[in-house]
């Protein structure tokens, strides 16, 4: 079965988990020389800065894939399949573009000259060029023997023989038995050397051709010492052959400065000049005089002169072309091209006239080439490129070249949205993500702790202040929504954003916590519309709910009670469901029944909505955008069925700015609240003295109720073996994993910790660490206080006001699963 290949204009965040997953395990583990970090250098323009590449680091330590998340940014930065193949071709990174790139057969692009003479003990060069994927593989033939070592698209022999003389040619395949392919042959003529006769003796170094084949790819030649050996050949010289008198020399010459090559011979009848530049024929250099007026680096190589009549033909001695550049003159910084200012990113609104600019220094001329999207721009030669560009977004830069060389310019990206009829601002930005995955009594989920993640990741470069809470009870996601409430008021963007289980009854939401009773309804749920009273209570500018959840009808809610909530409504609101009523809410598969493939896994809202978030669109139409991406999505289009409410009258963006003149005390204080509940705890260094060893605990946040811990010796003393690790953690949090993870080669373990929010006391923790020393195995044990982390000290555990009706043995017999979300 032929394999399925995703389109060149597919955002990268399309791109199938299973393919994600391959380009993983090839990125992650190929370093240093062909894995994540490569691919962002391979990158023209500088997209990611230092933090952001240690941020993607250390998803190593939490057990995911540096390249899932830097496929993630790509794609939510705007980058293609299309994109992604070109930086992957940079690397030449053939195992991870089997999964993107078709087939493409050989096609020799640059057939090796017909004919070619050589004189004897010199270098032979011999080259042919082709395309195809995967990559060509070269293989020369001297007549119908394979040349070992021959496997480049340049064959360099040196120290030419007589008895070298075939014809030579290449044979070229990329792995398909029906495609392989030979070149044209080349007729290699041996000149015998004058200066290699010594009283009718010919002195060789005794060695195999393989052993005389230079593997590089380089055209610049080497010198090589001629060494006596054993074997003669008489060969005698026919008296009117032509005889080189004059040999070219080498040059070292000024960038655009003239370079003047001479050779002269004798012999009859009329000779006949042809020059060759690093073994290809120059068009048109058949004099004895070969003349530049002005050079560039294109003339820098190896130049021969190959002297012919009816009688037989010499090769002249090869002469080494230097092309230096100039000391830079007044002004100038270097001769070289410099580019001292970039074109600038850039947002404009539709019908705007837009103006990229560059600047350089360097020796004159220079020369400018505009490029839209690695596309080159006709007729675009100036410093200036002015457009007048449609609605979308594309990549701009410029390459400038003078005779010393070409430089590249860093992309400038332009953003052109259709303009609003007002500009808003917001005075603060919040967002509650609530995830539950982990159900007691219903069938777990893969999708929410992944969808919570790559959404706070996404709120955080907008300038939202993100709360992100996995697996809560009723009771935490009643206190959430009041804490989340009490960050909002006029002004302020508010959103909420659930992902779990759920169901409809009367026009209502439900969303089902993940401790639920089996045969919960109502009133063992929280209603979505309860939310948005709540947050209509504050009067913010903005009320965003997106809810990622089934909308089935629950068949055990017809015996509660239902309490109908009506929101104020104030212009404010948009109301994105996943799907529509009575309809299920779908996450993607994992491809295999692993940790790691898990990891990956995500909802189909969320695999789409991430790619319009940073978008300069009003809230409506970046939620219509998510809808027509969907229906577009040939695994959902007809399964999942998204529906947008709004009433929301002006034209505002989730990317709005924040501007909090006139709110400085509210904006405060609502960053110290939300602080209080981020703070991790800070780096402690404890020591073992019986064992001189020093152990260091690091933390790094997850959700904002998990963190890891790092546990690290980093002082191993007088230990040849040694470890800590976190143990006698308190049940009222759940630890999810522990591994060792060794990226410096030094001894650590890493200590996942969840469910801070339940924790009823300061976090103490037993430190292991377990040494051998002199070889005998010793064990000693530190307690460590982690504090209140995170959200711990808001007490989301507290109970509510009760009320809520307990299931009934009658009402779990009832239960019927159909719930998927």
């Amino acid at each position: 079965m032929s394999r399925a290949f995703p389109p060149r204009n597919t955002n990268i965040c399309d791109i199938s988990s299973k393919i994600i997953k391959e380009l993983s395990h090839i990125l992650d583990v190929a370093a240093p020389v062909s894995g994540w970090r490569e691919l962002i250098d391979a990158i023209p323009e500088d997209m990611f800065d230092t933090y952001e590449v240690e941020k993607i680091a250390m998803k190593m330590y939490s057990k995911e894939s540096p390249t899932y998340a830097l496929m993630y940014k790509l794609g939510t930065r705007g980058k293609t399949v299309q994109d992604l193949i070109s930086y992957l071709d940079t690397m030449r990174c053939e195992r991870a573009l089997m999964f993107l790139r078709n087939y493409e057969p050989i096609v020799i692009t640059r057939q090796p000259v017909g004919s070619i003479s050589v004189m004897e003990r010199k270098t032979l060069r011999i080259e042919c060029e082709a395309t195809g994927f995967p990559y060509p593989r070269y293989q020369w033939f001297k007549g119908q023997k394979e040349i070992k070592c021959a496997t480049e698209p340049k064959l360099v022999i040196e120290d030419i023989r007589l008895e070298d003389e075939e014809k030579y040619s290449c044979r070229i395949h990329n792995n398909r038995k029906e495609t392989v392919t030979f070149t044209k042959p080349t007729v290699v003529k041996v000149i015998p050397n004058p200066e290699a006769v010594n009283n009718n003796e010919v002195i060789y170094a005794r060695s195999s051709i393989s052993e005389r084949v230079k593997t590089t790819t380089k055209s610049t030649p080497a010198i090589h010492q001629f060494q006596p050996a054993l074997v003669q050949y008489q060969q005698p010289l026919r008296q009117d052959a032509p005889v080189i008198t004059e040999h070219p020399v080498q040059q070292e010459i000024l960038c655009l400065q003239p370079l003047r090559l001479t050779c002269n011979a004798r012999g009859a009848p009329i000779l006949q000049y042809q020059w060759h530049k690093d073994g290809i024929s120059l068009p048109g250099a058949t004099q004895n005089m070969y003349l530049v007026e002005k050079t560039t680096v294109a003339d820098y190589g190896v130049y021969t002169c190959v002297v012919s009549n009816g009688v037989g033909e010499a090769r002249s001695t090869e002469a080494n072309v230097r092309i230096v550049a100039p000391i830079p003159g007044p002004g100038m910084s270097s001769v070289m091209p410099k580019i001292i200012q970039h074109p600038k990113t850039a947002l404009v609104p539709a019908g705007s006239i837009v103006q990229f600019q560059i600047e350089a220094t360097g020796m004159e001329p220079l020369k400018y080439q505009w490029f839209k999207d690695r596309v080159e721009m006709p007729g675009e030669t100036g410093k200036k490129l002015q457009l007048q560009p449609d609605v979308g977004k594309h990549t701009y830069y410029c390459s400038v070249s003078n005779p010393c060389g070409t430089v590249h310019s860093k992309s400038g990206d332009l953003s052109v949205y259709h303009p609003r009829d007002q500009e808003y601002t917001a005075t603060d930005k919040v967002v509650l993500l609530i995830g539950n995955n982990m159900y007691k009594n219903e069938r777990p989920l893969y999708a929410p702790k992944n969808d919570v993640r790559v959404l706070a990741d996404a709120f955080e470069q907008i300038g939202y202040r993100v709360v992100s809470l996995l697996n809560l009870t009723l009771d935490e996601m009643l206190n959430a929504v009041d804490i989340f409430c009490s960050l909002l008021d006029k002004g302020v963007y508010g959103v909420f954003y659930f992902v779990g289980h759920g169901f409809e009854k009367q026009g209502q939401c439900y969303l089902v916590p993940w401790d639920a009773p089996a045969a919960y309804g109502i009133d063992q749920c929280l209603c979505a519309e309860y939310v948005l009273v709540e947050m209509q209570k504050k009067n913010p500018a903005l009320s965003v709910l997106m809810l990622d959840v089934c909308r089935r009808e629950n068949e055990n809610a017809d015996r509660d009670q239902i309490t109908t909530y009506k929101p104020d409504v104030r212009g404010n609101t948009v109301f994105f469901y996943s799907t529509s009523f009575g309809l299920q809410a779908f996450e993607e598969e994992p491809c295999q029944d692993s940790e790691e493939s898990r990891n990956t896994v995500s909802g189909i809202f969320v695999k789409h909505f991430k790619k319009y978030i940073h978008l300069e669109k009003d809230v409506v139409n970046v939620f219509n955008d998510v809808v027509k991406a969907i229906k577009s999505d040939r695994s959902a289009s007809d399964i999942q069925f998204p529906e947008l409410r709004s009433n929301l009258r002006d034209d505002r963006c989730l990317t709005d700015k924040i501007v909090y003149q006139g709110h400085t005390r509210a904006y405060t204080k609502r960053y110290f609240q939300w602080k209080a509940a981020h703070e991790l705890p800070q780096p402690q260094t404890v020591t073992f003295p019986e064992f001189d060893i020093t152990v260091q605990l690091d933390y790094q946040k997850l959700f904002s109720n998990a963190m890891n811990v790092f546990a690290t010796v980093v002082n191993p003393g007088r230990a040849t073996e040694s470890l800590a690790w976190l143990t006698d953690i308190p049940p009222t949090v759940c630890v999810e994993q522990s591994i060792v993870v060794q990226p410096y080669h030094v001894p650590r373990t890493l200590t996942v910790i969840t469910d801070l929010q339940r924790l009823q006391e300061p976090l103490i923790v037993l430190l292991v660490l377990t040494v051998k020393i002199n070889g005998q195995k010793q064990e000693c044990r530190r307690s460590v206080n982690l504090g209140e982390p995170l959200v711990a000290p808001l007490q989301l555990r507290k109970p509510r006001t009760t009320g809520r009706k307990e299931p009934t043995e009658q009402d779990e017999a009832r239960y019927v699963n159909t719930h998927y979300r």
